[in-house]
């Protein structure tokens, strides 16, 4: 049982600093790339990268492989007062001469979250375990906005990473799971960081704060689309993507005015109904703007190979007994494909819209939490100046991050411009072949002139009628800011 102790747990979480057991270090080492399996029959090679006998190689052993270690292996590596410490909050546990951890420990920008180890997942008590930090929390975080706040939510908070990120740029959060272990989790994780603004609830998805409102909603729920519901981590007991429709039904009534849901999820696409009319149906009169980002999707049939083959090690036989049993469920629901990615819903009274997109990649090493804010600003624009005239006032900003990447060829012993491309590379990557001419126009888009002084400058130097400049300029710059090339910048003033 893991008990959060009166002393101050800072020392140990400078200790674990100081011998590299930090976030940076689970980044580039690839010893952790890839956590201990029975199945996969890393553990050797795991334990002779580890053998050198180091502080970071001693924590590596127990809360990343999940080893005990007798006491000859850790003395003069761990203090004393950090081993004591580790065993009166319960992260390790005395057998004999040997210490045995209890947890898994990540870390994750200077945090520190427990959560189960990985030999739980390859156990029959997998349906209550609680997850580490992983692909999908980590597009989660990257995905969330971190403007201030007074009330956040972090619903399936799992180990409390969401909810504990977001304490720094919120007055009060509140952390609820269906799981009792997720909470103790999460609260244990709150005092191990020195967060004390986070509150730990347990029940069914918006039971725990009826009546209360947020000013954001993170969630990445048990969203896998499975036949069955045993673990309560990844599935849920509802028909195929209900419970993700539910979520988007219910999270506006928990939402203030301008408040905002982020979320992971997966969305099924059955014959007859194409997945995007699937998801507009989702968002209809939700009173929210929606933006849905779709970042995969798997022909059924690969989807169920791929989750099953991650969720259990099953033998080959159990295996195929599982496929067929989830084919069936498809087969019968006439499900065709399974798609992921995220949302974002942000409640708004008047009329609202829905931008539903696909992207190729998303970078998981920078936040794109701003890039939410940037989208909904500028789609709120492109929804309201339909006109020309409105347009002319946009002040159109080329954000700052952005690259023009160039081709060329050679003709006549010279090298000429062949294509140009205008790149965002990082966070959520966008890109759009350009024309020479429109490229050498947005180097003047730096947001202090509108789109009518920038038109009327490129038809005297081009000696064109500013009527069709004017046209084409509108074209071009609107469709830049739908695909997220250009920031609109508007002012109160006329052209």
């Amino acid at each position: 049982m893991l008990t959060p102790l009166p002393a101050d747990p800072q020392p140990l979480r400078e200790f674990f600093d100081e011998a590299n057991y930090t976030h940076e270090q689970f980044r580039r080492n690839p010893t952790l790339r890839d956590l201990p399996s029975r199945r996969l029959g890393n553990l050797p090679v795991l334990l002779e990268r580890t053998s050198q006998p180091t502080a970071l190689h001693t924590l590596i052993r127990w809360f990343f492989l999940g080893l005990p270690l007798e006491t000859k292996s850790y003395e003069g590596l761990v203090p004393p007062a950090i081993v004591s410490f580790l065993t009166g909050c319960g992260m390790l546990v005395r057998d004999g001469d040997r210490l045995s951890p209890t947890v898994m420990l990540t870390p994750c920008d200077g945090f520190l979250f427990a959560a189960d180890p990985a030999s739980r997942l390859e156990s029959p008590e997998a349906s209550d375990m609680v997850l580490w930090p992983n692909p999908s929390t980590r597009l989660l975080q990257m995905f969330t906005m971190r403007r201030p706040a007074q009330a956040m939510l972090d619903l399936g908070a799992g180990c409390g990473i969401q909810g504990i990120l977001a304490a720094a740029h919120s007055r009060q959060v509140v952390a609820t799971d269906l799981n009792p272990r997720a909470t103790q989790f999460a609260a244990f994780n709150a005092w191990l960081n020195g967060v004390r603004n986070v509150e730990c609830l347990t029940g069914d998805t918006f039971e725990p704060v009826t009546g209360r409102a947020f000013d954001l909603i993170t969630a990445n729920p048990p969203f896998f689309v499975t036949p069955s519901s045993d673990q309560m981590y990844c599935e849920n007991s509802m028909e195929l993507d209900d419970y993700c429709r539910r979520l988007v039904g219910e999270a506006p009534r928990h939402l203030v005015d301008n408040g905002y849901l982020q979320m992971t999820f997966e969305w099924v696409q059955v014959r007859g109904q194409a997945w995007q009319d699937r998801l507009a149906g989702w968002l209809e009169n939700t009173g929210c703007d929606g933006w849905v980002l779709r970042s995969y999707a798997r022909e059924a049939a690969s989807y169920a190979e791929e989750r099953i083959g991650r969720m259990m090690p099953w033998s080959k036989e159990s295996a195929a007994t599982r496929f067929d049993e989830w084919m069936a469920y498809y087969r019968a629901r006439q499900v065709e494909e399974v798609h992921g990615g995220l949302l974002a819903l942000r409640r708004r009274e008047g009329r609202n819209w829905v931008r539903i997109e696909e992207v190729a990649s998303l970078d998981l090493t920078e936040p794109f939490g701003d890039a939410v804010l940037e989208l909904f600003a500028s789609q709120d624009v492109l929804e309201t100046d339909r006109s020309r005239e409105q347009m002319l006032r946009w002040k159109p900003k080329l954000p700052p991050e952005a690259r023009l990447e160039q081709q060329l060829h050679v003709a006549g012993g010279e090298w000429v411009p062949a294509a140009a491309k205008l790149v965002r590379p990082m966070g959520l990557p966008a890109s759009l072949a350009l024309e020479p001419d429109v490229a050498d126009f947005l180097k003047n888009c730096d947001g202090s002139r509108t789109l009518y002084e920038l038109s009327q400058q490129l038809a005297g130097r081009l000696k064109i009628d500013p009527e069709h400049v004017q046209e084409q300029c509108c074209a071009v710059v609107r469709k830049l800011v739908e695909r997220r090339l250009l920031l609109v910048l508007p002012t109160e003033n006329g052209a």
